[in-house]
């Protein structure tokens, strides 16, 4: 069966140590006295808190060129989905609550509740995100925290019923439920680059986004099984392939290697490509991607300290519900 030396070691040779920001630690340290100044502690969640993720390091691998307020304010807002993801994505009676307070709203102005520490926390980062001129991309924004939103709602029957969702509509979603839509903000660092993405980078964005959702869930398969979470790459491929959970991993470990490989070859193809693109942006969205090296060095930091097992690698995926 897979160890988690298979997992980790695997992982590692796909997304090696990644140039990082100068100030990462700053980065990192403005994330929790953000998070703190907004009562956004998700530390007791079934999540186990921004520490767990490293938000601040993320960032710094994913934008090790940004300027620090455009990388500041990225880790922020990763920070508070990260957050949402914790204490209201996974709870389907809360997710309905915030899906009729339409929290995408707010980035286009739209109010929130003095006694709402979640949009107010998400009003004071349009502000943020104003102040940084960038007015311009909070319409969509508000499509991204939209389409993350909605995917999330469509997981939530999954979980309440204990059900594995298939896996072309889980991989569908991981791109929008994965966050990374939150390092759009980079963008702010190329004002000559106003306006949505063209389809060709917005293809290798997308593609950014759903990697990172299947690395989160290799090394958070473990913690995923624990609080009976059926929704993860790993249980997925168990499930529609009929596998046992050892031979999951290595499906996973595998799928996310060709989507790596996918990702790297249209990069290539662009920068070599006879139209316009532009290199510096290209080269930012490839960082997204490079990045996924600090979530993995979070996950071991942080499981290493707390002394949890990474894989229940016995635990068998969910049952199969009656077709």
């Amino acid at each position: 069966m897979p160890s988690d030396a298979f997992v980790l070691d695997h992982l590692a040779s796909l997304f090696p140590p990644a140039r990082r920001h100068p100030r990462t630690a700053d980065i990192e340290a403005d994330v929790h006295a953000w998070a703190a100044a907004h009562a956004l502690d998700s530390s007791g969640t079934t999540g186990g808190g921004l520490a767990r993720r490293g938000v601040g390091h993320i960032v710094g691998s994913c934008m090790s060129e940004a300027s620090l307020p455009i990388a500041t304010l990225t880790a922020r807002y990763l920070a508070w989905v990260f957050v949402f993801d914790d204490q209201v994505a996974e709870n389907a009676r809360l997710l309905g609550t915030y899906r009729s307070r339409a929290p995408e709203n707010v980035l286009r102005g739209g109010p929130a509740p003095e006694d709402d520490a979640l949009l107010t926390a998400l009003a004071d980062l349009r502000e943020q995100i104003i102040g940084c001129g960038g007015a311009w991309l909070l319409p969509e924004l508000s499509d991204h925290l939209a389409a993350y939103l909605a995917a999330c709602a469509r997981e939530a029957p999954w979980r309440a019923d204990g059900q594995v969702p298939p896996l072309t509509d889980y991989l569908h979603d991981r791109i929008a439920t994965s966050g990374g839509h939150a390092l759009h903000l980079h963008r702010l660092d190329f004002p000559r680059n106003l306006g949505g993405l063209p389809p060709h980078l917005l293809e290798l964005a997308d593609l950014a986004h759903l990697i990172g959702g299947l690395v989160n869930d290799l090394i958070g398969w473990d913690h995923d099984q624990r609080h009976h979470d059926p929704v993860n790459l790993v249980t997925v491929l168990a499930h529609h392939y009929g596998l046992p959970v050892p031979a999951a991993h290595r499906a996973a470990v595998v799928l996310l290697a060709a989507h790596k490989h996918r990702f790297d070859a249209l990069h290539d193809r662009l920068r070599t490509a006879a139209t316009w693109c532009d290199p510096h942006l290209l080269a930012a969205i490839a960082g997204w991607v490079d990045g996924c090296a600090a979530a993995i060095t979070a996950y071991r930091r942080h499981d290493t300290r707390s002394g949890s097992p990474r894989h229940a690698a016995d635990t068998p995926p969910p049952s199969r519900p009656d077709d």
